[in-house]
């Protein structure tokens, strides 16, 4: 028998992008009584609610536009959770595409044929860039250098990495819901706990869904300050998973400011020596840079230097923030901590009520 499955989609502000989407996901080749959308909106500006309710109202399949008043990715997440009907659900983002038709078939079917308690997925930043600055960034993120999270290329079993995007009903009645102290890094943290669990995970490339970069060089500095702060955040929540990785940008950052206090205070030669390694960063850029150029042309390759140092610094600096000022991650007030008795007893009436 085939399990019903519940696409989640956490957006705010997608009107362009997120249509597209759910058209894709309209025309999967997956029975329509068999699944549903929901769209958790973050309180858009721009009319993206709206336009999913009175473009989707009337479809075979259920298409239903659920309010997120905390805005972010975690909460959405929780509050798509609990409405859920299905037996599984599929977690995606509002500027993604979908590359098959066949992607929740698929996930049906491997569902059932492995026995996995969750999903992973690739999700390269594949998705059409609208402007020359996002195709930079795709390429130069794309990189060993751009720091893009890791994605399992080879169907198998996997330690369950910050992208599954899959998870059987039985998972959030085990572990609970997402920490929604967490935006950033709240799928990191959340699959830490399930390997803790011992639940397993699955990787498939049939699953790949195509991610689209930031557009500009502002949106990828606030997206890699959101992530640094994320990653301090999971970090002093799970201490045994630090990794010197993790801290690299921390380390761009405060190297930077050694530089600029030895030239400005010591004597020259002196400064020179202290500062020697920071060439290795420019260096390692440099030849980055030739490599996009020689796969992507000139059009990227003299935007990749700036790419690179907004991922180092954004992150860098967020990290060096969340460390500075550690409240800004803790839970709010506003969202009580759902153990793992409540969410069970919440999604066994969402599951009863439907």
């Amino acid at each position: 028998m085939l399990p019903y499955l519940s696409v989640i989609l956490s957006v705010r502000n997608e009107r362009k992008m997120l249509p597209g989407l759910i058209d894709q996901l309209l025309a999967q080749s997956y029975p329509p009584e068999l699944y549903e959308i929901l769209v958790v909106d973050g309180g858009s500006t721009d009319g993206t609610a709206d336009l999913v309710r009175r473009r989707y109202s009337d479809r075979r399949v259920r298409v239903r536009v659920l309010d997120n008043p905390k805005r972010c990715v975690s909460a959405g997440r929780n509050t798509g959770i609990r409405a859920a009907s299905g037996d599984a659900m599929v977690f995606l983002s509002g500027h993604c595409t979908v590359p098959s038709k066949n992607l929740l078939a698929d996930t049906a079917e491997i569902l059932e044929t492995t026995g996995a308690g969750c999903l992973c997925r690739p999700q390269p930043l594949l998705a059409p860039a609208d402007t020359r600055m996002g195709e930079a960034i795709a390429h130069a993120r794309s990189t060993r250098l751009g720091r893009a999270p890791d994605t399992q290329q080879m169907a198998g079993f996997v330690e369950p990495p910050g992208c599954a995007g899959t998870y059987r009903r039985s998972v959030f009645e085990q572990v609970g819901f997402f920490d929604e102290s967490f935006d950033a890094c709240a799928g990191l943290d959340f699959n830490e706990r399930v390997r803790r669990a011992g639940i397993r995970a699955y990787s498939d490339p049939r699953l790949a869904v195509y991610e689209q970069p930031p557009q500009k060089l502002r949106s990828l500095l606030r997206e890699m300050f959101g992530n640094g702060r994320g990653a301090s955040h999971f970090m002093r929540k799970h201490p045994d998973c630090s990794s010197l990785g993790e801290v690299a940008p921390l380390g761009v950052v405060l190297a930077v400011l050694l530089g600029l206090f030895a030239w400005s205070q010591l004597p020259t030669l002196m400064a020179a020596i202290i500062t020697l390694p920071l060439a290795l960063f420019p260096g390692a850029i440099l030849i980055a840079t030739m490599q996009i150029g020689a796969s992507h042309g000139f059009r990227s390759a003299w935007r990749a230097p700036g790419v690179f140092a907004t991922v180092y610094f954004g992150q860098g600096i967020g990290l060096l923030y969340e460390y500075a000022f550690p409240t800004g991650l803790r839970p709010r007030k506003t969202a009580p901590v759902v153990t793992v008795t409540q969410a069970a007893e919440s999604m066994g009436e969402a599951h009863r009520a439907a």
